[in-house]
């Protein structure tokens, strides 16, 4: 199966989601655009990329990966809703070794980025004891 197959494959939004559950109807893919150009993959994401959404983009980048592409160019522009699925995805490919460059991130990438990174810099405490002894370590 070739990239653009993968995502032929399971980009019919009346077809059943992973585990044979049915997908939401009214949404669109959230894969609207893919095109490779040697070894790197060049995708356009839109709508909603959340757990019930995300397989066929996971799908698409196994079989990049699979097919030795390297590198990933993700358009953001009109994702109007993310989670952590698509952070996750994102940074599996970044954790490899390969290159990732993300186009015009929409609000909510930037928000779940950011999310990220601050949880990231800042130790998150539930109550002061617990900070203060967080702090003592």
């Amino acid at each position: 199966m070739t990239v653009a197959e993968s995502v032929a494959v399971h980009s019919d939004t009346a077809d059943p989601g992973p585990c044979g559950t049915p997908g939401r109807r009214n949404d669109p893919p959230a894969i609207s655009y893919c095109r490779t150009i040697d070894r790197t993959l060049v995708i356009a994401l839109r709508g909603v990329v959340d757990r019930e959404s995300v397989y066929p983009l996971r799908l698409m980048l196994t079989v990049a990966v699979k097919s030795g592409y390297s590198r990933l160019v993700v358009d953001c522009a009109e994702i109007t809703e993310c989670d952590n699925e698509l952070l996750d995805l994102l940074l599996s490919w970044k954790r490899h070794e390969r290159n990732i460059v993300l186009v015009h991130p929409s609000s909510p990438v930037r928000d779940l980025i950011a999310a990220e990174i601050s949880r990231r810099l800042f130790l998150c405490a539930l109550s002061v004891k617990h900070a203060l002894d967080l702090m003592e370590c």
